[in-house]
């Protein structure tokens, strides 16, 4: 392997510029480790350097971290822990170094990238969105293993640490600074010039230093016992609440962290490497990981072979101005992007603008944005009673109400009124994009582009290929799909595409659960032990059980008895109970609280479902009808499948997704439960679809 780490000196300022052969990115792979503790042992006994920079040869990057695949790799807890100490190692040479020591960061400094830099004397950074610093490895189920734990507390001090480091938080450039994370900013053209000239002032005074003094609350609670230990306790506290306990990666590094902070030398470090090890070899790291790569590669994902390279799109249009409009348009004008919004009354469309707006002011709250953004970015959305403005848009979202003949009279009057070029998109969440098309001139310019409510916070949309959609039309829809940071699935034209024909039937046998005597905080317990962020009755609530009931039925219609709706299901609608949207559903709301609705009248069966049944019955009726997606291709693989489960309603990550889960419980015992279930209750729902079987008669798993 050529050497990625090159040493070049002026004027006694060594500058040592790490540059990963054939590869877009900086990563911290072994051989590259080892690399740098010799080019360190050269530079320890060069009598000629005063200072020393550390930068990257990489446009937009520093270093993003260590390498996953090694991570991935490891298989026995002896092998994590010799990982992390020889990266520990390595690094307590650069902080050992008799000069002065600055890390130059140019872009994406993670993981084992930023470890590094706190390992040099001093940190810059330029102006750019192009740098994001932090220590996120908690997402892979790991903490920072190269003494990262230990001395980003002592940089920054606890209070700020170490929840940065169980969120896994990155932060900007600005952030940085402001947290002390980096010592300067400079502008991004002459970074690496002031950055020598800092060298050079460090070197002539004999250091800098810009350390606060702490105010007396931040003293008690990070330098005395007492303080610790409400720190500790308050941040365990948030985790288990967060995670369930389902993440053992939060509690060790709190665990960790609670041992170190505050102490010094060698032994401190080991600890370190000793609690990376207790991570490195568990299933929920390996998963973690196995998402992040599916993740990473459904970011870029060719889904055509068209040879479109931008979007084109200037403006947008988006028509019906409900929740899902607002929601949508918020979205669109975020990306600087002005949008058309059209509605037939004036109410709904300053309905869409309170949605907009409310979700801007959130930003503004949380400091995402600033206060002059909020106002240029509201001033993109425009709204009309009349499709003045759509016609010249580059694409037009239909977010109108899910009835199939008012979608198609949009879709003819969009058809007449825009170009032939004009992509027109359905945000349908389970009607025929190709019979909407059929209203349409120029059909092969129809699409389905799904979002997921929240529209600003769910990453997912599924993109739907009706029956006449051009190559082109589907490449310029996935590219502004990424333009507007959403991870993309592309789903064929079949009822509830996928998402929801895999959520719908979980809804639905946790209805048919309340009938067989099961009450509801069970039911949602149950769910969120499993994983999922929110119990199935809550979310039917949340959902608006009328919506739900109407999805549920155009699947019934699709799919026949196997797609059956629980009559639980039809009598609260009946009583009036909508969910959350009207206070009461199967829970009546009390601000954040949530109790039993009285008002829900039980048939209690009198059988008794045991709960891991109850629990296999919700998750394995999801996993038979994902088979039928594969085996009918609606999708192409397991991993988009797994993918759009996690990202489209928050499937738990830690478990691999929906079908490597599958793959975890052996594909035969699922059939032989859902075979007994079905001799239980004597239902077509749960019968093993055909390509289920046959894989489990072969013994072969989903990924294989």
């Amino acid at each position: 392997m050529p050497n990625a780490w090159k040493l070049l000196v002026e004027n006694g300022i060594g500058n040592l510029v790490f540059d990963c052969p054939d590869t877009e990115v900086n990563i911290l792979t072994s051989e590259r480790l080892k690399a740098l503790d010799t080019i360190l042992d050269e530079i320890a006994s060069n009598q000629a350097l005063k200072a020393l920079l550390v930068t990257s040869a990489k446009n937009r990057i520093f270093i993003a971290g260590a390498d996953i695949k090694e991570i991935e790799g490891i298989q026995v807890k002896k092998d994590a822990f010799e990982k992390a100490e020889q990266g520990k190692k390595i690094f307590q040479k650069l902080e050992d170094l008799k000069i002065p020591t600055i890390c130059v960061i140019n872009g994406a400094c993670l993981g084992g990238g930023y470890e590094l830099a706190l390992a040099c004397r001093y940190r810059l950074a330029c102006f750019s969105n192009n740098v994001k610093i932090g220590l996120p490895e908690v997402n892979l189920g790991i903490l920072p293993g190269f003494g990262g734990s230990i001395r980003l507390p002592r940089r920054i001090g606890l209070l700020k640490a170490l929840p940065m480091i169980l969120a896994g938080r990155i932060v900007s450039a600005e952030d940085a600074l402001k947290n002390k994370m980096v010592d300067h900013l400079y502008p991004e053209k002459t970074l690496l010039e002031d950055a020598k000239r800092f060298a050079q002032m460090v070197v002539k005074r004999g250091g800098f230093s810009r350390r606060a003094k702490k105010d007396a609350m931040t003293w008690f609670l990070e330098d005395t016992f007492i303080g610790r230990a409400i720190v500790f306790s308050k941040a365990k506290k948030d985790v288990l609440k967060k995670t369930k306990g389902v993440y053992p990666a939060p509690l060790e590094i709190i665990k960790l962290i609670s041992k170190t902070v505050g102490r010094k030398g060698a032994a401190v470090y080991r600890l370190e490497s000793e609690h990376f090890s207790n991570l490195g070899t568990t299933e929920v790291s390996k998963n973690l990981i196995k998402v992040f790569f599916l993740s990473e590669k459904y970011k870029k994902f060719r889904w055509t072979d068209s040879a479109v390279a931008a979007d084109g799109i200037q403006k947008c249009g988006v028509v019906g101005a409900g929740v899902m409009g607002g929601g949508i348009a918020q979205l669109v004008s975020y990306r600087d992007i002005p949008v058309r919004v059209k509605d037939l009354n004036e109410k709904a469309l300053a309905g869409a603008l309170k949605e907009a707006m409310g979700i801007y002011k959130s930003a503004l709250k949380k400091r995402k944005i600033k206060k002059h953004e909020l106002e240029n970015k509201m001033g993109l959305i425009s709204t009309s009673l009349d499709n003045s403005g759509l016609k010249n848009s580059g694409m037009v979202i239909e977010a109108v109400v899910e009835d199939l003949g008012i979608k198609q009279k949009v879709f003819h009057e969009l058809g007449d009124l825009t170009s032939p070029e004009v992509i027109l998109a359905s945000n349908t969440s389970s009607l025929s994009v190709t019979k909407m098309a059929e209203s349409c001139r120029y059909p092969e310019r129809v699409v389905g582009l799904h979002f997921f409510n929240p529209v600003n916070r769910m990453p997912l949309v599924e993109v739907i290929r009706a029956a006449k959609t051009s190559a082109e039309t589907l490449e310029k829809t996935i590219l502004f799909s990424r333009r507007l940071g959403k991870t993309v699935i592309v789903v064929e034209d079949k009822p509830g595409f996928l998402v929801n024909r895999l959520l719908l039937p979980y809804l639905n046998e946790a209805a048919y659960l309340l009938e067989d005597g099961i009450s509801p905080f069970e039911i949602d317990t149950l769910a969120e032990k499993f994983g999922m962020p929110m119990g199935p009755i809550e979310l039917a609530d949340q959902v608006g059980i009328d919506v739900g009931y109407k999805v549920a039925h155009i699947l019934q219609e699709a799919f026949g008895d196997r797609m059956k709706v629980a009559s639980i299901l039809e009598v609260v609608k009946k009583q009036g109970l909508l969910g959350k949207k009207s206070g009461k559903g199967f829970y009546v709301y009390k601000g954040r609280q949530k109790f039993a609705n009285p008002e829900v009248k039980l048939n209690f069966s009198t059988k008794k479902v045991a709960a891991e049944d109850a629990r296999k019955r919700m998750i394995y009726i999801m996993i038979n009808e994902a088979a039928r997606c594969l085996e009918e291709k609606v999708i192409d693989s397991a991993a988009t499948v797994d993918i759009g489960m996690i990202m489209g309603t928050g499937f738990p990550p830690f478990r691999g997704g929906l079908l490597r889960y599958a793959d975890s419980v052996g594909l035969a015992n699922i059939v032989k439960d859902l075979e007994r279930f079905q001799n239980q209750v004597d239902a077509k729902r749960f019968e093993p679809s055909a390509y289920l079987r046959e894989l489990a008669k072969k013994g072969g798993t989903f990924y294989s």
